[in-house]
């Protein structure tokens, strides 16, 4: 199967997995090809990597190989110059060789030497010989949208078509049991449940909650060859960004239960941990924070990555440690500033039915264009139980041009709390982890953090949502 794919250069040392044969050996002999150069590339997760290039030889053949065996997985054989592929199964067979078509791999693919190839490009061509005929019938439905009885016949006879695909590979899997083409094709038949009774609503809801449940039951999650293949990837991703509902609460115990599969094996478990930290740690979705958090407190702070070396595991640490106090949910941390008369003044001391807490610097170039859609903000929500804590962050000697920057963005104390601390003696930097401004927090009536890091520009929306959920959810507690 030719396909396009970005090389990036990775050095991964291989450790020797199978017994009974010395070294890799792969010979391959590439018709319709008339470059001198030919790359070995592997997948790891999500990514594709080089592990080596060979020149062509004497005798027509490019070949790869060394006296350690390979992981086993799926390798590529990457053609110049446009990077397009072709697929080779390193299981238990690491010694044979290929002879194919380069412009047309699959139908023209000869192998000797491994039965586990042999059966994975049959199963290809198989596929490959029905691709016609289906892309025949799903542009015949398209056209006949609006004719019932046509398109009623058309999606029977895409139906048989999926029904003997699903044959054929159940044959494919049980006629080669344990061989690295059988997974392959036991990973892409997705499981099916059983009849469910009810309403509509309840049939699609039960339907749902039996696929999520049973999603990788042709997967087997603590096997690292399905780390060096692209199915595995594709399937977590999947899984935890569509199948599972995008709330930290819910993704944390989805997390948690593919970690426990996973953990029987090493490799990918490790993988995995480090993938999920690193993804919610860059997440810019809103309260995704809670997802990192979770990952280091029950995994990175409790030694189930000893991997990672102590200058690193402290700096994870200390981050969530940060973020954990301002996580959407939790009780916003009490300050008390001062106004421009040094008179104090506590956040928790705001009696309204929502505080917008703002953190905003003089010289920042983006609270300057935050500020319009602040004192917008401000004048209109005033009378809807909404107050502004507005907090300077300028410090020591440049502290004073607090006072002058709010007159002149239009901070006036009609409808902002204005207030300043100048030798941040609330310690407001480390409790809300201010490293970059504006900072916008909204609180609810009893300090409670319901929504963070808002866009000036966007804060007028967010609230009006805020404020209807808010409102819905008291009318459900009646």
């Amino acid at each position: 199967m030719q396909l396009k794919f970005a090389i990036a250069i990775f050095s991964l040392l291989f450790s020797t997995q199978f017994f009974g044969q010395k070294g890799f050996q792969i010979k391959a002999k590439l018709n319709n090809y008339d470059q001198k150069e030919l790359t070995l590339g592997f997948y790891y997760g999500e990514k594709t990597y080089v592990k080596d290039t060979a020149a062509v030889g004497i005798d027509g053949f490019f070949t790869f190989e060394a006296d350690t065996l390979l992981p086993c997985g799926i390798y590529l054989l990457v053609t110049k110059p446009d990077n397009s592929f072709i697929q080779v199964l390193m299981g238990d067979d690491q010694k044979f060789t290929m002879e194919f078509d380069a412009k047309n791999a699959v139908p023209t693919m000869k192998i000797k030497g491994s039965d586990d190839m042999e059966a994975f490009y049959k199963y290809l061509n198989h596929l490959t010989g029905l691709r016609p005929q289906s892309e025949k019938l799903k542009a015949e439905l398209d056209s006949l949208r609006s004719n019932p009885t046509d398109s009623t016949r058309i999606v029977h006879a895409m139906n048989d078509l999926d029904k003997s695909v699903k044959v054929y590979q159940a044959e494919v899997v049980k006629k080669n049991p344990g061989t690295l083409t059988a997974k392959i094709v036991n990973a892409a038949i997705e499981p099916e449940g059983p009849e469910f009774t009810g309403d509509e609503k309840e049939v699609q809801r039960k339907k749902y909650y039996w696929f999520r449940e049973h999603y990788f039951d042709n997967l087997n999650l603590a096997d690292d060859c399905n780390l060096r293949g692209p199915v595995l990837h594709q399937k977590v991703d999947y899984f935890i960004n569509k199948l599972t509902p995008q709330h930290p609460d819910t993704i944390n115990l989805a997390i948690d239960n593919l970690l426990k599969k996973m953990e029987p094996n090493h490799d990918v478990y490790k993988y995995y941990l480090i993938h999920f930290l690193n993804f919610y740690a860059k997440s810019q979705i809103v309260g995704f924070d809670a997802c990192y958090v979770h990952l280091v407190k029950e995994y990175y702070a409790k030694n189930k990555a000893p991997w990672t070396d102590k200058e690193d595991l402290d700096k994870i640490i200390d981050n969530a440690n940060r973020l954990e106090p301002i996580l959407i949910g939790k009780i916003a941390p009490n300050i008390t500033v001062k106004d421009k008369n040094n008179q104090p003044h506590a956040l928790w001391d705001v009696d309204s039915d929502y505080t917008v807490l703002f953190f905003w610097d003089p010289e920042c170039g983006h609270c300057k264009k935050a500020a319009p859609f602040m004192v917008e903000f401000a004048k209109t929500f005033k009378n809807r139980g909404v107050k502004v804590f507005a907090v300077c962050t300028a410090v020591t000697d440049k502290a004073g041009e607090c006072w002058k920057s709010a007159e002149e963005k239009g901070f006036s104390d009609e409808f902002f709390y204005n207030y300043y601390d100048p030798y941040i003696q609330s310690r407001y930097k480390t409790l809300y982890d201010v490293r970059t401004t504006p900072q916008i927090f909204i609180l609810s009536k009893n300090h409670e953090i319901l929504m963070k890091r808002i866009g000036g520009e966007q804060l007028k929306d967010v609230m009006e949502e805020v404020i209807k959920f808010q409102e819905e959810k008291k009318k459900n507690q009646k």
